[in-house]
C-alpha cells in the first residue's frame, strides 16, 4: 500500500507494495479525519475476525458500537463490484464520505480487495470543485451531487446513499454522462444490499438486491432482508417498500414516520416527493405533524434556515393528495444532525414543539 499525503488529500494505491510511513500528528487541521482511515485500514488488517465499528443509528439518533464480521463484508464488497462490473484492477476512485460512515469503510475495502488507487478527501458539499482527476467510481449523499452537478462528467459510476433522492435531482441527472445508482443499506446490512439505476441506459424505477440476497414484507409493508451475509440472517426493517418480487423493491418511507391525520395515513416522505421541486435544492426540509383537536395530527411542514416566503401550488394537492398539504410551515434555524451529518426528525419536532408551547 503506497500513500501520497498532501494537506487536503491522500492518495492511496492498494496495488502497490510498498509499505507507507506518513505519520499523523495531532496538531494536522485533518488530524482525526486522517486518523479515522488510517485506524480503519489497521484494524482491517489486524488479523481479528472482526472490526469494531460506532455509528449513530439513522434513526434513533443513539451511538452504538457493533462488530462487524470481516469475511461478511469482504463478500459484501465483493457483490458491489461484481454488479457494477468493476473488477479491472486500474480502477480510480475518490472517497469523499465522512470515513465514519459505513458506505465509506465499504468504499475501502473494496479499495483493498481489488487493489485500486484512490483519492481521500475531507468530506464537503462540494467535493469535485477542486477536482482535475478523472475517477471510474465515487460514493456521495444527494446534497454533494447537487453541488457536483457541472463537475460530474469526472466521474464515470457514481453511488448515490444516506437519504432520498429527490424528484428535481433524478431529473437532473438525466442530462449527465455519469452512470448514477441509488443505494439502499444500513450499517446493519454491511452498507447497501441493493441498487438501482437512475439514469441512462437500462434505467430502472426500482431497487435491485445484489446476489444472493432476498426480501420480504410484513404485514405493515415493512422490508425484510434476507442474507447469508449479515450479522443475522434477517433483519426486518421499519422501511416501507412496494414488493415487486423477492428481488426487486421500491422504497416509500419509514413506517415510525407515518403521521394518522384525520384517520388519513400520510407517509411523510411521499408528500416530501411532491413538494421537493417548489424548495431551493440547498434548503433541507421534511414534513412532520403536530397535535390537533380535531384531526389527531396536523401535517406541518419544518424548513431550516430563515423565514422566507414558500410557494408551492394548491393544484399539487388534489383528489387523494388533498390531505397531503400542510397545514402550517415551520422555519428552524438550524436542524440538530448526528455525528454522519444526518438530521433528527424526531428531536427537532420536539425541540420545535417546546417553542411553541413556550410561545404560548
Amino acid at each position: 500500500m503506497e500513500v501520497q499525503e498532501s494537506y487536503l488529500k491522500i492518495r492511496i494505491n492498494f496495488s502497490s507494495k510498498k509499505r507507507s510511513n506518513n505519520l499523523i500528528f495531532k496538531e494536522d487541521p485533518l488530524y482525526l479525519w486522517k486518523k479515522s482511515i488510517f485506524s480503519f485500514l489497521e484494524n482491517w488488517n489486524n488479523g481479528n475476525q472482526s472490526v469494531l465499528i460506532n455509528f449513530t443509528s439513522g434513526t434513533t439518533g443513539i451511538p452504538k458500537k457493533i462488530f462487524l464480521n470481516k469475511k461478511y463484508m469482504y463478500e459484501y464488497a465483493k457483490k458491489t463490484v461484481d454488479f457494477l462490473n468493476l473488477k479491472d484492477k486500474k480502477i480510480r476512485g475518490l472517497l469523499c464520505l465522512s470515513p465514519d460512515s459505513i458506505a465509506a469503510k465499504m468504499f475501502l475495502i473494496r479499495a483493498i480487495i481489488f487493489q485500486w488507487d484512490i483519492y481521500c478527501i475531507p468530506p464537503s458539499s462540494n467535493p469535485l470543485k477542486n477536482i482535475k482527476e478523472y475517477f471510474d467510481i465515487v460514493s456521495m449523499v444527494p446534497m454533494q451531487v447537487y453541488y457536483s452537478l457541472k463537475n460530474l462528467g469526472k466521474i464515470r459510476i457514481l453511488l448515490i446513499g444516506g437519504s432520498p433522492i429527490s424528484i428535481d435531482l433524478e431529473k437532473k441527472l438525466q442530462n449527465v454522462s455519469t452512470i448514477c445508482y441509488a443505494t439502499y443499506g444500513m450499517t446493519e446490512t454491511l452498507g447497501h444490499i441493493a441498487l438501482k439505476k437512475i439514469n441512462g441506459l437500462y434505467k430502472t424505477n426500482y431497487y435491485q438486491t445484489l446476489k444472493n440476497i432476498s426480501i420480504s414484507i410484513d404485514k405493515r409493508n415493512c422490508l425484510g432482508i434476507f442474507s447469508p451475509y449479515c450479522m443475522n440472517s434477517f433483519i426486518q426493517t421499519n422501511d416501507i417498500v412496494h414488493m415487486i418480487s423477492i428481488y426487486k423493491f421500491n422504497w416509500i418511507g419509514r413506517y415510525d414516520n407515518v403521521i394518522n391525520s384525520g384517520g388519513i395515513k400520510i407517509i411523510p416522505e411521499l408528500v416530501e416527493k411532491i413538494i421537493s421541486p417548489f424548495i431551493p435544492f440547498y434548503k433541507r426540509f421534511f414534513i412532520s405533524s403536530i397535535p390537533d383537536k380535531i384531526l389527531g395530527e396536523k401535517v406541518i411542514l419544518i424548513i431550516e434556515g430563515s423565514p422566507y416566503s414558500v410557494k408551492i401550488p394548491k393544484s399539487i394537492f388534489i383528489g387523494k393528495t388533498r390531505f397531503y398539504k400542510p397545514k402550517n410551515i415551520f422555519f428552524v434555524q438550524n436542524f440538530i444532525e448526528n455525528t454522519l451529518g444526518k438530521f433528527k426528525r424526531k428531536e427537532i419536532k420536539n425541540k420545535l414543539m417546546e417553542n411553541i408551547i413556550n410561545k404560548n
